[in-house]
């Protein structure tokens, strides 16, 4: 071949370019419009060409000028031997202005375009622009086009081209007469590339033609562009087969996706692996099988609804799937095989993958990770039996059976100390079982400690009737219960109210007692007058929460009063100034914190008694509230005394 005849060789799709408004391809809105236009004189001042790449857009602008400029028009049918006809198509026409917006979108351009619209056109009777990719133009060249746009001179034609519509601002669109260029469907571009293939000479099976148009996606130029590619593989011995362009195109065989397909269906990652290796050795880019074997799982689900309509024939397939006998009928077979669900998910994390690889410099590491995850699926089982598992509740309820709930393991019995005292009459009956926490026997539940039988004995006693300081525990719990509820509260009400204060009192302070009229809280001695500070809206939002008036303390208590309380020894009353006395002393032995308690029980006989006491870490809560005359509880008494109403405290509002 000689370098004349090779620089006279032109691709498919500009060898066979639609030069009439009749030869275009699945266009046929487009082709009426325009007919109509020319035929009845009804032309538009600027017109708006807009769709997917290759299906016609400025092939038809080109068209429109020959129509209009061609010396037997203007006519719907140009001679295409005219001057003007030649000149237009071989794009040298001084009529035509093909501006390409992409390198001459500035405002200066569209300047030198509006100077030039008024001159007389040169050769022909209508000045036509025809602007590619207008979406491109900026904002100041668009607003400099307006008015001309809207009111061109005489015999001038504005044919705007874009891809891109929503690009273009509405100013512009609302001045044009759009019209909507779509894609070619399956049947029509099958067709015309078998007219071209018949033309050119070139052998080819109708399953690659079939696969050529749905690789193009509906775009013309696309799919001459392939079909030119695919005819260098045609020998007159053997035509163009689908796997010759699947290996031309880097794509999966059918075949391929449905064995790749079985693997992930059956968890079988080193199977996946191995069939995933083998592609990549053929060179199969990671980013292009990602499409395909998303593209497959969505054929699937394609599949399973047809198949569940009760058909398994290729032919009912072939409506939503396109692909060849062979590949449609392993679709119908493994579709039933897969959860709906499943393949939902698995498609949209390809997709995530896809883009995942386009971006990576790793891409064969995402794909492998990838696809090993669908092997596994492990998010999606979980969804499924969460949804199994709701739907049970739901039955269970709706039957109006009680759901059991799950009892709290028991606590070890605790073995009971030897009372020298006798045990309470055992004639009275049992009260409530008490959540209470008490010191003292129960029942053991699975365990049985190995005791001498004097002290079965009285845990048996023990156990059927808590002795009195177990009901005043009980009642002290009550109290903590409320007095805590009550605190939860009023935290929450100076939140919404105060947030500083709120701040403060939730780190620095805890609720030390509450009865008909008055609220304690205790805090630390260095924020005593902050706190004294913001009394007022403490005490609002006490009444607030209570509905009555209410006194609010402020009591200073010591890092003492936040541990728990010694155990208490029976042993005489010791009055209330007898007991600040040794607390200050106490306080002023260099032995450090918790004298006080230590010597009350130096100077008091150890009965080995145990009575309840609830302490918390906000101090001696929760005390059993025993009279001053039961000698009993005097100690427990008099540390109460001194945590209420001792020095330090004072009384607000």
């Amino acid at each position: 071949m000689s370098i004349g005849e090779l620089s006279t060789y032109k691709p498919l799709y500009l060898k066979y370019r639609p030069q009439a408004l009749n030869q275009l391809v699945g266009q046929a809105s487009a082709t009426r419009t325009l007919t109509n236009a020319i035929e009845n004189n009804r032309l538009s001042h600027a017109y708006l060409f807009t769709g997917p790449r290759g299906t016609g857009k400025t092939s038809t602008a080109r068209i429109l000028a020959k129509s209009l400029n061609c010396e037997k028009g203007p006519t719907a049918t140009p001679c295409q031997t005219c001057t003007q006809c030649l000149e237009i198509k071989e794009g040298v026409s001084p009529a035509v202005f093909e501006l390409d917006a992409a390198s001459n979108n500035s405002v200066d351009d569209a300047r030198t375009l509006i100077e030039r619209a008024p001159l007389v056109a040169v050769g022909g009777r209508f000045k036509l622009y025809i602007i590619d990719e207008c979406h491109m133009l900026t904002k100041e060249a668009f607003n400099a086009l307006l008015k001309t746009l809207e009111e061109p001179p005489s015999n001038v034609v504005f044919v705007l081209a874009t891809t891109e519509e929503h690009k273009v601002p509405q100013t512009i669109v609302s001045r044009c007469q759009k019209l909507m260029f779509r894609l070619v469907n399956q049947v029509e571009l099958s067709a015309y590339l078998r007219q071209i293939a018949e033309k050119e000479g070139i052998g080819i099976e109708d399953e690659a033609l079939e696969l050529i148009a749905r690789r193009s996606g509906g775009g013309l130029r696309d799919a001459l562009g392939l079909l030119d590619q695919a005819s260098l593989l045609s020998t007159p011995e053997k035509p163009v087969g689908v796997n010759d362009l699947l290996n031309l195109m880097g794509a999966m065989h059918e075949d391929a996706l449905i064995l790749m397909s079985e693997h992930i269906m059956e968890k079988d990652g080193q199977k996946v692996l191995s069939a995933l290796n083998e592609l990549l050795i053929e060179g199969r880019e990671p980013a292009v099988l990602t499409q395909e074997m998303a593209l497959h799982f969505l054929n699937l689900t394609k599949a399973s609804y047809v198949v569940e309509s009760g058909s398994k024939d290729p032919s009912k397939l072939a409506e939503v799937v396109i692909g060849s006998p062979k590949y449609l009928s392993a679709l119908a077979e493994l579709a039933p095989r897969f959860d709906r669900s499943e393949l939902a998910q698995m498609i949209e994390q390809l997709d995530r993958l896809e883009l995942t690889i386009r971006r990576s410099t790793q891409p064969a590491l995402h794909l492998e990770m990838g696809l090993l995850a669908l092997c596994h699926r492990h998010e999606i089982l979980m969804v499924r039996e969460l949804a199994s598992r709701v739907a049970k509740l739901e039955a269970i309820l709706e039957g109006g059976v009680a759901v059991q709930q799950v009892q709290p393991a028991p606590a070890r019995p605790a073995v009971p100390r030897e009372v020298s005292a006798p045990v309470a009459d055992t004639a009275k009956p049992s009260p409530p079982k008490l959540e209470a926490t008490v010191v003292a026997a129960e029942k053991p539940v699975q365990e049985k400690p190995v005791i001498s039988e004097p002290v079965k004995e009285v845990q048996k006693v023990v156990a059927e009737e808590p002795a009195p300081a177990a009901r005043m525990q009980a009642t002290g719990n009550d109290a903590i219960m409320e007095l805590e509820m009550f605190w939860e509260q009023l935290l929450e009400y100076l939140e919404d109210k105060h947030k500083p204060i709120h701040a403060l009192l939730s780190g620095h302070a805890t609720p030390l007692q509450l009865n008909d009229s008055d609220f304690t809280v205790g805090i630390t001695a260095n924020l005593q007058k902050t706190v004294e500070s913001k009394v007022s809206q403490i005490q609002a939002g006490c009444e607030a929460l209570r509905g009555k008036p209410t006194s609010v303390r402020v009591k200073v208590f010591s890092k003492e009063a936040q541990r728990p309380a010694p155990k208490p020894n029976n042993r005489e009353p010791v009055s209330a100034p007898a007991a600040r006395q040794e607390s200050s002393a106490d306080d002023d032995d260099d032995s450090g914190p918790g004298q006080t308690s230590a010597a009350l029980r130096a100077k008091a006989p150890n009965t080995n008694k145990t009575e309840p006491v609830v302490a918390s870490a906000s101090g001696v809560r929760g005390a059993s509230s025993a009279s001053e005359e039961d000698p009993k509880y005097g100690d427990l008494y008099q540390e109460a005394y001194k945590l209420f109403d001792g020095p330090g405290s004072r009384r607000i509002g």
